[in-house]
């Protein structure tokens, strides 16, 4: 009965089974039912939730459930680097790295591309392999050195279809402050 104050009493007169009373008799003396039953009323009120407080918790699970949802349309969004903004920051973020006209096509052909092999390159430029392998690598240090990471990677296992090919690592790229 701590933090209930109780005013004037009155007299509550209630329906039970007789096997709800028999099972009262067991367990209460007959002096302290009026107690024990004032005790389960105020603690089934403090478990009980007004309806404010249930609208309230409502409103929240259902915010917390958009929340989720809105967690996993980032989450697919973020990697995405065929997002045109995030493509056209890239180009542009990647450009401050390249030496010539030739750099800045394959940088932009990466970018649209979002991974690109050699043979690639090879079609794109009028480059041969040894060339575009010395380019690029050139660029991938460059990007080291400007933001300490290296955001041109060439990978050999198969990703998206493509193996042994040169990839922008969006999670490089789009975590650093520098750019």
């Amino acid at each position: 009965m701590e933090g209930t104050q109780i005013g004037k009493t009155v007299v509550l007169t209630v329906k039970i089974s007789e096997e709800l009373l028999e099972e009262l008799n067991k367990k209460v003396e007959r002096g302290k039912r009026s107690e024990f039953i004032k005790e389960a009323i105020i603690e089934k009120l403090r478990q009980t939730p007004n309806s404010e407080e249930a609208d309230l918790k409502e409103e929240i699970e259902q915010l917390k459930s958009r929340v989720i949802k809105l967690e996993r349309v980032i989450k697919r969004e973020e990697p995405n680097i065929h997002n045109e903004l995030y493509k056209e920051d890239l180009k542009q973020l990647l450009n401050h790295i390249c030496n010539d006209e030739t750099d800045r096509l394959i940088i932009n052909y990466l970018v649209e591309s979002g991974g690109v092999t050699t043979k690639e390159l090879e079609s794109v430029t009028s480059l041969k392999r040894r060339q575009i392998l010395t380019r690029i690598k050139g660029m991938a240090s460059r990007t080291e050195e400007k933001f300490g990471k290296r955001i041109i990677q060439f990978k050999r296992t198969k990703n998206e279809g493509k193996r042994q090919a040169w990839w922008i690592e969006p999670n490089q790229a789009k975590g650093n402050q520098n750019i």
